[in-house]
């Protein structure tokens, strides 16, 4: 996509930076080393989604009214906060105020990108290529999180505070590059955007536009259960006999399976039927959380794999059908008011599953998850199969 580094080149170097997330191989481990159990993981963790709830339609309409880019930049300046609240935290309170202020972050971020790339591509007669620019981006992004994976472990074990004062100094590299992207014009002359009026425009559009609305549904049933293994699979990999040492190897072949998808999988929604490829995301997430359930460790870390790549694969379904369907003027605030949606739901999700896997039976919680997604994903699919 040489033709699009031209106008979107911050957008490219700003993702490539925020990917440089040396915490993520390593983050329940420094909680737990921090006093923290996996239950009190799972409920901190809801503070992420009650900070993306409360913000994400709000932050949609800030984007729209003030600018895609201007979100953007909040975004990282409140992710560079929350990490620094996370490394300095010894206290749940502290733990929570950090997870909070990550999910606002996201708020900030979450409609304002997809809407901000894919009004530039418009600008320039090249919409059509919004899945593989976002393919693209992921890769980018996915590059700097493969190499920070990579030796987030490694530093971890040198010293468990470093990762984050790492990941704080590309935050900061990140921002400066947002600096130098001039931001498409999305709005007609003159037009000045009501915030009430976008408020129920937003939220109308997503509740009767039959196909936004089938999607949404089809998201829930596929990726209810997903905090169950995110919340917990480092403790589940180092039980069943992954060396801990191994922990960044493990996240890093999860990020190279992610770059390589950004590249791959948006070439294989332009040459299948969606439906069909919707159909094959379903039976996929069930089966490898059946597997996931097992203590196989190579099975395990091959089906954690897959999983890592089913949820980008969906996010370019999405963008492949979704944005025909919203208007540019209010693209940002109808992208967060189906994420605030989903906030919503998720809420009491990554304690409910942080509580289910320090309780219950591995092996039977996840073949049950599997099979959930199998029975509730395919029943939505098929009642919903004429909407989309």
């Amino acid at each position: 996509m040489k033709n699009t580094f031209r106008f979107l080149w911050p957008v490219y170097l700003s993702e490539f930076f925020r990917g440089f997330s040396f915490i993520v191989p390593i983050w329940i481990l420094f909680f737990q080393s921090r006093g923290l159990t996996l239950a009190d993981i799972g409920f901190i963790a809801t503070a992420t989604y009650l900070g993306s709830v409360l913000f994400e339609y709000p932050t949609g309409i800030f984007a729209d009214k003030y600018g895609r880019k201007v979100s953007l930049i909040f975004s990282l300046l409140l992710h560079t906060i929350a990490i620094f609240l996370e490394v300095t935290a010894y206290s749940k309170v502290q733990f929570f105020i950090a997870a909070f202020l990550i999910g606002v972050s996201w708020a900030f971020a979450s409609g304002a990108l997809q809407a901000l790339v894919y009004d530039k591509l418009k600008e320039n007669k090249l919409e059509k290529s919004n899945s593989k620019i976002t393919g693209l981006i992921d890769t980018i992004s996915f590059t700097g999180l493969f190499i920070s994976s990579l030796t987030g472990a490694v530093i971890f074990a040198y010293n468990a505070a470093y990762p984050y004062w790492l990941s704080i100094i590309f935050n900061g590299i990140a921002l400066i590059s947002l600096l130098f992207l001039k931001e498409a014009k999305y709005k007609g002359k003159d037009e000045k955007i009501d915030s009430l009026k976008q408020f129920k425009e937003g939220f109308k559009l997503i509740f009767n536009k039959p196909v936004l609305f089938s999607l949404l549904l089809i998201y829930f049933s596929l990726f209810l259960f997903e905090d169950a293994w995110y919340n917990s699979n480092q403790k589940i990999l180092v039980d069943i006999g992954l060396p801990i040492v191994f922990l960044g190897v493990y996240s890093s072949a999860i990020m190279l399976s992610r770059i390589l998808g950004g590249i791959y999988l948006p070439k294989i929604i332009e040459k299948f039927d969606y439906k069909k490829l919707i159909v094959i995301t379903i039976l996929l997430e069930a089966v490898t959380f059946m597997i996931l359930g097992t203590n196989f460790l190579y099975f395990v870390i091959a089906s954690a794999i897959i999983l890592g790549s089913l949820h980008p694969f969906w996010n370019y379904i999405d963008a492949h059908i979704i944005h025909e369907h919203i208007p540019s003027n209010i693209r940002a605030t109808a992208l967060s008011a189906r994420q605030m949606m989903i906030s919503l739901i998720w809420i009491p999700i990554p304690w409910l599953m942080g509580y289910l896997v320090n309780t219950f039976d591995k092996q039977n919680l996840f073949i049950s998850f599997g099979s959930l997604i199998l029975i509730i994903g395919l029943s939505v699919f098929f009642i919903r199969r004429n909407k989309l």
